[in-house]
């Protein structure tokens, strides 16, 4: 069965300079490298759902500039439906990623047209529709509202992973909009950042992100352990994650099961340079059939 979903979120650019070590305060350091590559949360997941077979709508802003052109040639590339990307007067996103020997990174972003989702920047029935879910990845509050509240109202299910920038503002910020959120993801950090007390809320089902340590569904007391690998790039691997998880949780396999799948597409992330080199279905199966898992491993076969 092919689901059908809608991705929303930022398009960028990412500008990858390879270094030794990140620069401190005042500090220099020569890169040893340069790559550029298609980036941005929801591009992501688009792609990590796309590469496992289903159908995907993205949804989103691009600029007047030739990177846009870029942005759509590699989103079209990847078997993701652009017709519902609007242009900008903007510069498409764009984000510098340090990347160091260990895998770790730190980043500077222009949001640049990924501004433009706001609340009514689409018309959502026509957006919407023939669509299963809805996922929105580092969107505003406001946006998110607007977006998911149409989405109820279309009888679609909604996934939602904010990001640490919405996560710093507080509980607060974001708890109007979880009504309209069935499954939100965080990592530690976001946890942390947003207090949350999972045992005193029914709803959305919450999935925490803990890298090396796997992964929580908290409300429920299941855990699942992470697979052990040699990193080579973290960047999207929270987004590969993201990606199976939804696909097998659309696909009504089991919480637990949810989790160890969405663990193993992260895992074969880390491995990988690119924010878009989460596995596709077959390598998704041969990897679990190598750690053990061949009765998961048998849903992702043809």
């Amino acid at each position: 069965m092919t689901l059908k979903f809608a991705v929303s979120g930022n398009a960028n650019i990412d500008i990858y300079y390879f270094v030794e070590k990140i620069p401190q305060p005042d500090e220099a350091v020569e890169a040893l490298d340069i790559r550029t590559s298609l980036g941005g949360a929801a591009t992501n997941i688009a792609t990590g759902i796309s590469k496992l077979g289903h159908y995907v709508r993205f949804i989103g802003f691009v600029g007047s500039d030739p990177e846009a052109t870029e942005v759509l040639s590699e989103l079209k590339q990847r078997g993701i439906d652009v017709a519902y990307v609007k242009s900008s007067s903007k510069q498409t996103g764009r984000v510098i990623v340090l990347l160091d020997k260990e895998g770790r990174r730190a980043m500077i972003a222009h949001r640049g047209a990924n501004s433009e989702l706001r609340p009514g920047a689409f018309d959502p029935e026509e957006t919407l529709r023939g669509i299963d879910h809805l996922h929105l990845s580092s969107t505003s509050p406001e946006y998110s509202y607007w977006f998911f509240r149409e989405a109820k109202k279309m009888g679609i299910s909604t996934s939602w992973d904010p990001g640490m920038t919405i996560c710093l503002r507080g509980f607060k910020s974001i708890e109007n909009v979880l009504q309209y959120v069935d499954v939100l993801f965080l990592n530690e950090r976001e946890n942390e950042a947003l207090k949350i007390d999972p045992a005193s809320m029914e709803k959305p089902l919450i999935i925490i992100k803990k890298g090396s340590e796997g992964s929580e569904a908290p409300q429920y007391k299941i855990k699942a352990e992470a697979f052990r690998v040699k990193a080579l790039d973290a960047t999207g691997a929270g987004d590969a994650f993201d990606a199976a998880f939804l696909v097998a949780w659309k696909r009504k396999i089991g919480l637990k099961e949810s989790l160890v799948i969405a663990n193993a597409a992260g895992a074969i992330k880390v491995t990988r340079f690119g924010a878009h080199s989460s596995p596709t279905a077959s390598e998704l199966a041969e990897f679990l059939e190598k750690n053990g898992r061949e009765d998961l491993a048998r849903l992702f076969k043809p």
